[in-house]
């Protein structure tokens, strides 16, 4: 389910001259039993609401009133105040100007008539006050208040999320409201601004409109309109043309598939950048620890691979998956495969009553998957292949995942060419029911490119691509190259000019221990033989740090001692040891 909230103005939206007709309440107590909630959010006083709807407790989960300044929370009977109260500065102001006024806790309301000379009063008791039109109504608020905040604060409070909400609205203090939500609607008799900036217009005006929405689309959950709106889709690269290459937000079901340091982990990586700038929660369920660097993204918690970072159990993971703009990272390193696949199958279990009570995590990323979902078959595919929600699987080959895996992909995308050209071998071989489809032509994909096809027409056919680097360069296995134990025809040996040494590295913490130690000749001779960047290309699996040291050797007018300092210190830098 993509919508979990239904967020809905009051005058001009779901009411007529001040009045909820059954056939409105009956849409929104539709939309309650459904499972998801229901929001009010108005310009409107809490008593005068309660007067005009008395059905308000019954109807909506949450109420914001005052324009966004005052949460209202039916079930607890506990009232909110969002901002200041009205200065006392300000109320005399006012009267002294004659201006009416209505006091609310801590909006002013009066006419839109009355503007001029309430902006003269604001200006005369030197607070910060905002003038907000209601059509003809004009509020007062603090500064920064609008029903945007107003919602953003309730959706907080019921640890929901503005990427499951829907909100509707018909007047110009409704401009905020939209914009907090992922899915804005617009009413027919809407004011022309709100009407052009809305993903979707009503056919019909203010609460049939509302009632019509209700019944065709959000109890469909948007099925035939989610497509169509495309100013959330994730970009990931460019093609030759410049061009961003872009998936959808929703309903993308992502695989990924490529051989093992062919770049998947930086496109991986690539993804989940945008899913935390755009405040989207993530699990990525991590077998081989290849993630570890994401903890220097903001919101991101990685757990699990150390013998000090414990992996949580079911009741941590549900809470932990139920947060807001938050990524989870299950290291799973430190596991057998067998407890690996049982760990998995426990998450995704977790990921699925988390999604079904909120909507979150908005995507799920599993890294090995073919570790989860083998070829002959595990439970853990009933979990997700019939979930439409946001999914990314990783894998070496799509022949290594369970058939019924096969039916998931609705994106294909890839780091080398002859492995995109067997996952769509292998999906049109499983899947009779999708067109031919493209095969890239031409030479093989370079360091830090892609080649993506969309399998359900919302996209170009197929293309190339450049992956966006990601801000966090991933570094493969970066603790199994400090401190592991590489093995002895990918450890790096000083041996000297004359071969009179035999001095192994085993990992990058030796390989900086033996450097500093060794003549300068020594050093010197592998540095300008290029042997330290071939050994860092090659078996450390990192090109930048190789490149890095290649240029550090080509400075031949740079004392010996100081090339030693910077190229040690290039690596230090890059993996602190």
């Amino acid at each position: 389910m993509i919508v979990h909230v239904l967020a809905v103005d009051y005058d001009g939206t779901i009411a007529d001259h001040g009045r909820v007709s059954d056939t409105t309440a009956a849409a929104l107590m539709r939309v309650r039993e459904s499972g998801r909630r229901v929001l009010l959010v108005t310009g409107r006083l809490l008593p005068d609401l309660r007067e005009v709807c008395p059905r308000v407790d019954e109807l909506f989960d949450a109420v914001v009133v005052e324009n966004g300044a005052v949460l209202y929370l039916p079930d607890r009977r506990e009232v909110k105040l969002l901002a200041d109260a009205p200065e006392p500065a300000l109320v005399d102001a006012l009267e002294r100007r004659h201006v009416p006024f209505d006091l609310g806790s801590v909006i002013v309301g009066t006419a839109a008539a009355f503007a001029e000379p309430a902006l003269a009063a604001i200006r005369e008791a030197g607070v910060e006050r905002t003038l907000v039109f209601n059509k003809g109504s004009l509020m007062l608020l603090p500064g920064g208040v609008t029903k945007g905040t107003g919602l953003d604060a309730a959706l907080d409070t019921l640890r929901l999320s503005r990427h499951n909400t829907v909100a509707i609205g018909d007047a110009e203090n409704d401009h905020a409201l939209l914009a907090v939500a992922e899915f804005a609607i617009a009413v027919e008799d809407a004011v022309p601004a709100l009407r052009d900036r809305a993903d979707h217009v009503t056919p019909e005006p203010g609460p049939r409109g509302v009632v019509r929405f209700i019944e065709l689309h959000l109890l469909d959950d948007l099925a035939a309109l989610v497509p169509r709106v495309t100013r959330h889709d994730l970009p990931i690269g460019e093609d030759g043309d410049g061009n961003p290459v872009r998936v959808p937000a929703h309903r993308t079901r992502l695989l990924v598939v490529g051989p093992s340091e062919s770049g998947k982990s930086t496109l991986t990586g690539a993804l989940v950048e945008r899913l935390v700038d755009a405040g989207r929660s993530f699990c990525l369920i991590d077998p081989e620890g290849d993630y570890q660097m994401l903890t220097e993204l903001s919101g991101v918690v990685v757990l699990g691979g150390k013998a000090d970072s414990v992996l949580p159990t079911a009741d941590e993971l549900d809470q932990l998956l139920r947060r807001p703009r938050s990524g989870l990272v299950l290291n799973l390193s430190t596991l057998r495969l067998a407890d690996k696949v049982e760990y998995a199958a426990k998450t995704l279990a977790a990921v699925g009553a988390a999604r079904n009570a909120g909507g979150m995590p908005h995507w799920l990323i599993i890294d090995e998957a073919h570790h989860v979902f083998p070829r002959d078959g595990s439970p853990a595919t009933e979990l997700v292949h019939r979930d439409p929600a946001p999914l990314c699987l990783i894998t070496l080959d799509v022949d290594k995942l369970a058939r019924e895996m096969t039916l998931v992909p609705n994106v294909v995308t890839s780091t080398d060419l002859p492995a995109f050209d067997r996952a769509l071998a292998g999906l049109a071989n499983a899947r009779r029911d999708l067109p031919p489809l493209p095969r890239i032509s031409g030479e093989p994909l370079g360091q830090g490119e892609a080649a993506i096809a969309w399998l359900d027409g919302s996209g170009t056919a197929a293309t190339r691509f450049r992956v966006t680097r990601p801000r966090i360069e991933h570094r493969r296995h970066a603790k199994k190259y400090t401190e592991g134990e590489l093995p002895p025809d990918r450890s790096f040996y000083f041996r000297g000019e004359q071969g009179t040494l035999n001095l192994r590295a085993v990992n990058l913490v030796r390989f900086c221990e033996l450097a500093e130690g060794v003549d300068e000749a020594t050093f010197t001779y592998h540095l300008r033989r290029g042997d330290y960047s071939r050994w860092l290309r090659e078996e450390i699996k990192d090109p930048e740090l190789a490149d890095e040291i290649d240029s550090i050797a080509a400075a031949l007018d740079v004392a010996p001692a100081e090339t030693r300092r910077r190229a040690l210190g290039a690596i230090r830098r890059r993996y602190a040891v």
